[in-house]
């Protein structure tokens, strides 16, 4: 995912470095030059200590008067290898350690070149001389390796790059510690973000915000607004049309209640009851659409918070769905203890019926039921726990979606108890886990709710 501090960073620093490698470059070669010129002129002295003592001699050719000894200091170096020799124009040596050709464009200036010699790069200096006396020129040529003078052209290069270094590295923190400053406020704008929840749809603070941003906390802000404006007219559709639809229902019902009560031939009394079946479905449709309705986000207006015992929520329901469970012949069992929370009362008893009614429907002949609530130091804990059919777990996140049934699921559920179950899980701030009982079948729904704020 691409980053702004990183991009900032990125476009700051590549000029940085680029104008770091050409100072580099630059110094580099102006340490090069500097110490090739100073050496080379230091190869000049002993040219010239060399040329004040070449003898010349009748019919033989010249020599050095100077010692061995002056020799042997004249060209010793704590460094390099020094070399020297002295030949005729046409390449003959007179005498001399080094043997090396003569460039045929050596004048009575000095010049310098560069050669290699047994190996090892070094550096020449030659001069053609005149001798006292005599016609004949003689080419005094000096040589030395490198050891010097790549030394002291790192040295000086580095003494040169350190402090641009150092600069660049400093320039590197404090860009990149003034870019973090710098993104603070967008830091504040996520957390504030984030820290919503689904039913927080007010507009973003605009106060704060670096100019740059606020077009686009405009933009977030008209988006928060329209989608309000839709989840609000969207709630109230789905509300009234639910509302619309109990009425007729119920009137529908208990009219098929009543004709079911008369005597009528066995195959007009199964049309009835399929009838009653389906109009009970309708009527349970509606009431989990206006459940629903209640906990979308944006809802709130809907909700009244207050101190609730769960236990106190759970024990009358537990004989509501007695009935039920009694013509299954499923053993529903309580282990209750006080357990406060803070919630809705007429959505946590939804939460609790649509628990139970799962159970219930989803739990085969002569299997058990059991609901705990109990207190823990992290918050309060509601289970549902049965062994009946359980659900995969692979499809326990989507059996919390809307409308989706496991295949082959028995009974005539409409798919919405577990997604309405955890709607209002999340609207308390509470998170629902599906897991395994310890016998290994069934399903064990677990409700955790964060402690109560005293």
């Amino acid at each position: 995912m691409p980053s702004l501090k990183k991009s900032l960073l990125t476009w700051l620093l590549i000029p940085l470095l680029s104008l770091l490698t050409l100072a580099s470059v630059g110094a580099f070669y102006v340490a090069d030059k500097s110490a090739t010129s100073a050496f080379d002129k230091a190869l000049l002295d002993p040219i010239q200590v060399l040329s004040q003592h070449i003898q010349l001699q009748k019919g033989a050719p010249p020599i050095i008067t100077l010692s061995p000894e002056s020799l042997h200091s004249l060209f010793t170096d704590a460094y390099d290898s020094v070399y020297y020799q002295v030949v005729s124009p046409t390449n003959k040596l007179y005498t001399g350690t080094l043997n090396l050709s003569v460039p045929s464009n050596v004048g009575y200036k000095p010049q310098f070149y560069s050669a290699k010699f047994k190996g090892r790069d070094i550096r020449v200096a030659a001069i053609r001389l005149t001798l006292d006396g005599s016609d004949d020129d003689v080419i005094v040529q000096i040589a030395e390796t490198l050891t010097k003078r790549d030394r002291n052209l790192y040295e000086t290069l580095l003494i040169m790059i350190l402090p641009s270094i150092i600069i660049t590295l400093a320039a590197v923190v404090l860009v990149g510690f003034g870019i973090s400053r710098g993104l603070v406020p967008l830091q504040k704008l996520k957390n504030e973000i984030t820290r919503r929840s689904l039913n927080d749809l007010r507009a973003v603070p605009e106060s704060n915000v670096p100019i740059e941003v606020l077009p686009v906390v405009h933009a977030l802000n008209n988006l928060l607004s329209n989608l309000e404006a839709a989840i609000d007219g969207q709630q109230r559709f789905l509300a009234n049309a639910a509302h619309q639809l109990r009425t007729p229902l119920a009137g529908l019902q208990t009219q098929v209640e009543l004709a079911l009560r008369m005597d009528m031939p066995a195959d007009v009394h199964a049309i009835f009851t399929q009838l009653l079946d389906a109009t009970q479905r309708a009527t349970h449709l509606a009431n989990q659409l206006l459940t629903l309705a209640r906990v979308e986000p944006g809802a709130m207006h809907l909700v009244s918070m207050q101190r609730l015992d769960l236990a106190q929520l759970v024990e009358p329901l537990i004989g509501l769905m007695l009935v039920r469970a009694q013509v299954k012949k499923l053993d529903l069992g309580f282990e209750l203890s006080e357990t406060v929370v803070t919630g809705d009362k007429l959505l946590l008893t939804e939460l609790i019926t649509n628990l139970l009614d799962n159970a219930i429907r989803y739990t085969l002949e002569n299997g058990y039921i059991t609901v705990r609530c109990y207190q823990t130091a992290a918050g309060a804990v509601l289970e549902v726990e049965d062994n009946g059919l359980g659900i995969p777990e692979s499809l326990r996140r989507r059996v919390l979606e809307r409308f989706y049934r496991v295949d082959g699921s028995p009974g005539n559920g409409c798919g919405l108890g577990l997604a309405i179950v955890d709607e209002i899980a999340k609207l308390h701030g509470a998170t629902l886990e599906i897991l395994t009982p310890e016998l290994g079948r069934g399903t064990r729904m677990v409700v955790r709710f964060s402690p109560v704020v005293t």
